[in-house]
């Protein structure tokens, strides 16, 4: 057993200077450090009774049953610099306060019953020069503490700031943060495996480690609690950390005889006595006595997982199961962790950290591999019996994803054909009634068509035909924004208002989020197309303003003029128009043309949300 304490403690400790090499050993400054009692409400120390004492310091060893206060003198003469100079302090059982060089720097929130319980965490100040001085200085600590729980003060550091930093960091990592993640992981697998034990009854092993996990809760918060809530007094909080100890190790018990398929039900009940009693005895036990009744519990509890465990090993090894095996190797790490800790509480070595946090999450963490690992042995059984009716399912999809594909193919084969024949109707409808139209007058009056007509109808058949070449450029539904198809159309109206000589002005906001069908952005543009070549033909207009925009309520298209005008001999008010209205009805949309502050206002409107206009960009 020493061999395997020896190992644990070397492990332990190789891994928390490995984490925080920094630490590797600070003297400090040289101090002397000397201890009286005082009474309990005493506001400042003791003249006299003070005794030389080296740290860290139980004073049940030197005052027997003495429950009260002790005031720690610790002294040193200071060199400059005084800019980067640190106070360390490990511990202290159980609430205090401290004092540098006559000022307050730290008090607990109760120095008397129930005392603040602060024996667990260790505390670091950067001591400002207005704070200290070169030559002597002094630090008085007041310690409230009871004769049954190891009062006193641990080490205490006066020295460079960077290095004690470091060690306190350390510390703080080693007494505080693993065990708050111990803590955490306790309570998660504690659920996680009740939850598996509610939803199989039968996996009983699973329940009593459920058990021993939320057992084991006090312990655990034990070491993290400062505040002494909800008890009134030292002893009844004691009493629930210490009777959970034989409660958990009694749940771990039954969990392996369990786990391993072994019953013995005598030993059971003989088990269960021997830890009962001794966690009736801490509850029942004097207050002078609770010392001695936790160390006999302690002992009787670790003698029992002691037994346990070794049990386990030879259950495990002797046929056992793989997982029963691997379970048990974790279980082993925790032995020398458990005598540590119960000769610490003991007083028998000189040490206050708790290593249970540390190897008892390799025991959690093993149990949670164990259950995933028979999971996953289960998982394989039922795979194997549903071999036949996976192949059945697969090839049902098969044959599923087949026909999608087909009817897939299908649906975008009609899509791009129906493109097709709305385009065929465009070309008709535009560029074909434009050149038989022209055909026409040159066939009856050749002599009558003026160079100047012909060159405008030509510049119409071209620009009609770009129109139709940048809508149907984009081989895939909603390849190009409304943005991005307008581009090319502005460009061309621009270049031809400049020619002559008309101010045109575009507005555009939001229309890289709207996408179209070829056909759609078609119609749009042919609307815009047209109203423009209105202005041009007919309003003798100087400035145009083309705004279109999208909103979350509706993408609205106005187009402005400062012309003559609307007449009702006009050619927008016939053909032009009742083309531009087939184009808004097919969109969906309303559309106006009215004179308006001596021009010409072209407004079209459409509402959101539309059922095939705005579209995000499948991509």
């Amino acid at each position: 057993m020493k061999l395997l304490f020896d190992a644990c403690r070397s492990c332990v400790l190789l891994f928390v200077l490995g984490a925080a090499s920094a630490v590797a050993a600070e003297p400090g400054l040289p101090m002397s450090i000397e201890a009286a009692r005082a009474e309990l409400h005493a506001s400042a120390p003791p003249t006299s009774g003070w005794v030389d004492v080296t740290l860290p310091d139980v004073w049940s060893k030197r005052w027997p049953d003495y429950d009260g206060v002790v005031w720690y003198r610790l002294s040193w003469d200071q060199p400059t610099p005084l800019d980067n100079v640190a106070f360390y302090l490990e511990y202290l059982t159980f609430a205090g306060e401290i004092w540098v060089n006559g000022a307050l720097v730290a008090r607990d929130a109760s120095l008397v019953e129930p005392l603040t319980r602060m024996w667990n965490v260790p505390r670091y100040w950067r001591l400002p020069p207005p704070l200290i001085k070169s030559g002597q200085n002094t630090i008085l600590v007041r310690v409230s503490g009871l004769a049954q729980y190891g009062p006193g003060l641990g080490p205490v550091l006066v020295g460079d700031a960077s290095a004690l930093e470091a060690r306190f960091k350390a510390e703080q990592w080693l007494r505080n943060t693993i065990n708050l993640i111990g803590l955490a992981i306790s309570l998660t697998v504690g659920l996680f495996f009740l939850a598996v034990w509610l939803m199989r009854r039968r996996e009983v092993a699973f329940g009593w480690y459920a058990a021993g996990r939320f057992a084991w809760l006090p312990v655990a918060w034990n070491t993290v609690a400062t505040s002494p809530w909800p008890f009134t007094t030292t002893d009844a909080y004691q009493n629930l950390t210490e009777i959970a100890v034989p409660v958990s190790i009694g749940c771990w018990a039954m969990f392996v005889l369990r786990f391993c398929d072994r019953r013995w039900p005598r030993r059971e009940k003989g088990m269960w006595a021997i830890l009962l009693l001794s966690a009736l005895w801490i509850i029942l036990a004097p207050h002078e006595g609770k010392l001695a009744a936790r160390n006999l519990a302690n002992a009787l509890s670790v003698l029992v997982v002691v037994i346990v465990d070794i049990a386990f090993l030879w259950f495990a090894w002797r046929g056992g199961r793989p997982d029963q095996k691997f379970l048990s190797l974790c279980s082993a790490a925790v032995i020398g962790a458990g005598v540590h800790d119960v000769l610490g509480v003991a007083g028998i070595i000189d040490e206050t950290a708790n290593w249970v946090p540390l190897t008892s999450m390799v025991g959690v963490i093993g149990a949670s591999m164990v259950l995933a690992w028979n999971f996953v042995s289960n998982l394989r059984r039922i795979e194997g019996f549903n071999v036949e009716l996976q192949q059945n399912v697969d090839q049902a999809r098969g044959e599923l994803a087949d026909t999608l594909l087909r009817q897939h193919k299908l649906e975008l084969a009609h899509a791009r054909l129906g493109e097709r024949v709305s385009l065929a109707h465009d070309l008709h409808d535009g560029l074909g009634g434009m050149l038989i139209g022209n055909i026409t007058a040159l066939e009856h009056g050749p002599e009558s068509v003026s160079s100047r007509k012909m060159l405008d109808a030509l510049r119409e058949l071209r620009d009609d035909l770009r129109l139709i070449i940048d809508t149907a450029s984009a081989q895939h539904y909603g390849e190009n924004s409304l943005g991005e198809l307008l581009a090319p159309l502005r460009h061309r109206m621009s270049r031809m208002f400049e020619a002559y000589d008309i101010h045109l002005r575009w507005h555009t906001d939001r229309l890289d989020d709207v996408y179209l069908t070829n056909t759609q952005s078609l119609d749009l543009m042919r609307i815009v197309q047209e109203a423009l070549t209105n202005v041009l033909k007919h309003a003798q207009a100087k400035r145009v303003e083309v705004e279109l925009r999208n909103s979350n309520e509706a993408m609205i298209l106005e187009i402005r003029d400062d012309g003559r005008g609307l007449s009702e001999t006009d050619p927008a008010q016939g053909t032009g128009m009742h083309s531009m209205q087939a184009r808004a009805r097919r969109l969906s949309a309303t559309l106006s043309i009215a004179s308006k502050d001596g021009g010409t206002l072209v407004r079209l409107h459409r509402p959101w949300p539309p059922t095939n206009l705005h579209l995000t960009n499948p991509a």
